[in-house]
């Protein structure tokens, strides 16, 4: 089996599980949409400096994503990344643009935008249902390390971002 065959299984699984998890029928229903609507939602894996991003309504994977072989964590940037098209759909953002990229403006800023923090809050949620509460942790004091968040803004932003769980 070549390796685009195995990316395009990967990437039906976590479709058809994304499906029947809480944080991912939340959103849909936030956006008033049915879950199905995944399907029509175009994710590939690709080389990137970043996770992954969403461009006109198009999901990027990291291929690393793929080749870790970890299913939590190729779901848990799909939903990220579903919040991003949805968010697209419903004119929140740019679709001509990669709004999603924290290379594109201040880390803070980045993090303090609603769009994004929306969609790292249902991250998180999603995390929240499949890891411990230590890798939550990890997670976010890598995420507001690499975004040089300190002090009173960090403590801000940890409960900003863990709000839904």
């Amino acid at each position: 089996m070549s390796k685009a065959s195995e990316q395009r299984k990967v990437i039906q699984r976590a479709k058809r599980e994304l499906k029947s998890e809480p944080a991912y029928l939340e959103i849909c229903k936030e956006y008033n949409v049915k879950p199905d609507i995944i399907d029509g939602i175009s994710i590939s894996f690709k080389p990137l400096d970043v996770s992954a991003k969403t461009i006109n309504g198009e999901v990027f994977l990291n291929e690393r994503l793929f080749e870790s072989g970890d299913m939590i964590e190729v779901k848990r940037y799909v939903t990220h990344e579903t919040v991003h098209v949805l968010q697209q759909n419903a004119g929140l953002v740019d679709t001509k643009t990669d709004d999603n990229d924290a290379t594109t403006t201040d880390g803070e800023d980045y993090l303090n935008d609603p769009n994004e923090l929306e969609a790292f809050q249902t991250q998180l949620e999603f995390m929240d249902d499949h890891q411990s509460p230590e890798e939550i942790q990890d997670y976010l004091e890598t995420l507001l390390d690499h975004h040089s968040i300190r002090g009173k803004a960090r403590r801000k932003k940890v409960i900003e971002l863990t709000q839904k769980i």
